[in-house]
Order: structure tokens, then sequence, then C-alpha cells
């Protein structure tokens, strides 16, 4: 089959998608539904650069909610699906996916999701992506279709392909349908806010309230010294439960507006929109390693959220990538490109690189999908 470099195929079914995978050397799936056939606009987006010739495929007509059993609280829909899409068809029955799926407002799909697997600060309560992700469909390098997982909650039979593929940037496959679990929406939630004359002290507070007995929705916090909490649960328990916090902290806390709760945060590390320039970086951390990044970002103009209770750092980076790389491999610490221009999503460490390459030889032993380690950078799989 003869591709025209950096074409766009669109195709509407399983099969279709199968021929493309076997009769091509080199496939990457286009990150959004509303991209041009150029090479140029699938750049950019967090995902390595393409090499032509390259056969991209939309996956915009896989864009159907396959099954919804609210009752049994699961979803199986396509990899096409707006992240949006299934949050408003959870919503309409009162139930939402917990783990808070980032930049759904910039139509983020449901197999980019995966792809990238990333959580919002949502998820610290219940647990990231992976941890509700039942079930994938996808094509591997072969062009073989998959089925792995289930659509029940109870399913634990076999390998957990479907955790392997959250945060695999299509290395191993084409995601093409998706099973999760879902949970009913609190009756009523609060955002309430501590300030602290400095960043010490709201760290102090902010390893406290992740290691107390609280219930929180989000626990974040910033280089300014602000602590960022939400609260879900019944109505006649908010006051009571705000109460115990501060009086836990020996601090007031501002209860903010939820108009203004989508503001709090910079547009660059707000994960609702993607910042328009430099790189948008999500780095693993611990809540105790938070002062050693603080200080090694001191020189370097940047907006930072520590988010999930201090064991995810979002940084807006405006250097250069090899200067972020060094600067992590010094600390011990890699990142994931969510945003950006770069050469590949992953920077620093590569200490799960063995373990990648073992499953990349099984999935795609043609090399035939992205490639998360070339040679420039040195990265670490995502974890």
């Amino acid at each position: 089959m003869e591709h025209e470099p950096n074409k766009a195929f669109t195709p509407n079914s399983i099969e279709e998608m199968q021929v493309l995978v076997r009769e091509s050397n080199s496939v990457r799936v286009l990150g959004r539904e509303d991209l041009s056939e150029t090479l140029s606009s699938v750049e950019g987006l967090g995902s390595p650069k393409l090499e032509a010739p390259t056969t991209h495929i939309s996956l915009s007509a896989f864009n159907q909610i396959v099954e919804y059993l609210p009752e049994e609280y699961t979803i199986t829909v396509q990899a096409g699906v707006p992240a949006a899409e299934v949050q408003a068809a959870l919503a309409a029955e009162g139930q939402y996916l917990p783990f808070d799926p980032p930049f759904s407002a910039e139509g983020t799909t449901v197999g980019a999701m995966i792809a990238k697997g990333l959580s919002g600060p949502g998820s610290f309560r219940y647990g990231i992506l992976r941890d509700f992700i039942l079930g994938v469909n996808f094509i591997d390098g072969i062009g073989n279709h998959n089925h792995t997982g289930g659509k029940v909650v109870k399913n634990a039979a076999g390998f957990d392909i479907p955790k392997l593929m959250s945060g695999s940037y299509g290395s191993f496959g084409i995601i093409t349908e998706a099973s999760f679990k879902v949970f009913p929406v609190a009756p009523e939630s609060r955002t309430i806010v501590f300030h602290y004359p400095s960043f010490q002290e709201a760290h102090e507070a902010f390893v406290s309230l992740g290691r107390s007995r609280f219930t929180l929705d989000i626990l974040d916090l910033d280089s300014k010294g602000r602590l960022f909490l939400k609260l879900a649960g019944q109505p006649e328990s908010m006051d009571q439960r705000v109460e115990a916090i501060e009086s836990h902290l020996t601090h007031q806390s501002d209860t903010l507006p939820q108009e203004c709760v989508d503001s709090y945060w910079p547009e660059s590390v707000g994960l609702e929109t993607l910042p328009q320039s430099g790189l948008l970086v999500k780095i693993p951390i611990n809540p105790l390693t938070i002062f050693d990044l603080e200080s090694a970002l001191a020189s370097y103009s940047t907006e930072i959220r520590y988010s999930i209770g201090g064991y995810v750092c979002w940084l807006h980076w405006n250097n250069s990538i090899e200067k972020l790389s060094a600067l992590l491999t010094q600390l011990n610490l890699s990142g994931q490109v969510a945003c950006g221009d770069a050469e590949t999503p992953l920077i620093a460490a590569d200490s799960q690189k063995s373990f990648y390459r073992r499953l990349k030889s099984a999935f795609d032993p043609e090399d035939k999908f992205t490639e998360l380690y070339p040679t420039a950078l040195q990265p670490a799989f995502n974890e």
C-alpha cells in the first residue's frame, strides 16, 4: 500500500485500521480530531516528533459511548470520544471519573487520556487513571486486535495490560476502546484555601494534612505558600469538617466560590487549558523531596503546582529541555512532557528502560509505534 507522507487516514472500522498498521513501517495516532493533515500540526503536543514517511491515523470515527451501566458503575467508550463527552454523560446520571482527567476543555480524547496517563488533582482521594481502567482493546504492531481486561470491577485474571497502556504514549499499540469504573458525585463540595506567610509553613501544613485522618478530594500547594483543598460529602457535615481542619492546622481558611475555583491557578498549571508556550511537565515526587525541587527551580522563572498530596509536581518550563533534564537527573527525578515541543515526552533517568524494552518487543516487535527512548535525552518511562 502506497501512503502519501504525513497524510492522515481516518479508518471507519477495526479492519481498515489493521490493514494500515500491517502495511506501514511507521504509525502515529493523531492527538486531536480537528488537526489538519500536515506533519506540523501533530507536533508540539507533548508527543515525540515524527519522521516521514509515517502513516498518521485519526480515531475520529471511533467516537461512540459503547455501553454505560450506571447501576454497575462502569462505562465503555471508543478511543476517539472526547473525555468531556464522557464526563457529561456521567454527570447526567450523577457520576464522574474519579481520576479527574486534565485538559478536557481542550478536546482531549479517551485514547489520548490513556496514552498520556495523566490524572488531575481530584485523583488524590480515590486514585489515578490506571486505578480505574478496567479493560482496553488495542491493535498491536503486528496488526492484531487484542481484547484485555473486562467490563466488570472484579476482574483480576491475567496480566494487567490495561494499566501498562496508561502513560505508554501509544508505544505498544493503538487503543480502540476502553472500560472504566466510575463513582457517584457527592451531594456537596467545598473548596478552601489556606494562606501562609512562607512556603516552609505551608509545606509543613501540606505534609500534616496528607498524613491526617481528614478525607480530602484535593490537596495542592503552590510556591507562594497557598494550600488548596477540596472537600466533598454530605451538606450537613461540611461546616464541621472545615472547622476540624482549621483546628488541626491552627489556621483560618478562605472559602472559594465556584466561579473563582476554575481561575485560581495560573493558566499554565491550571490543567484546564494548554499553555501557549514552553513545556508543561509532570514530575513524580514525594512530599519530603519538594524542598529540594523548589530550591533547584528557585533561579528560574516558572509556575509550579504541587498536586495529589505532594506526589506530583506540575511545572511550566520556559528554558531548554536539556537544562531541565540535567536538573532532574541531579535530583534523581524524572519528568513527563504533557504539552510542548519535545523530542520525547519523557525526561531524565532511565531506570525502567529495560522493562520498557521487553514490553515493546512483545507488543511492537517491528517498532512501528512511538519510541520513548531516543538517544538524545535518556528519558525515563512513565510510572
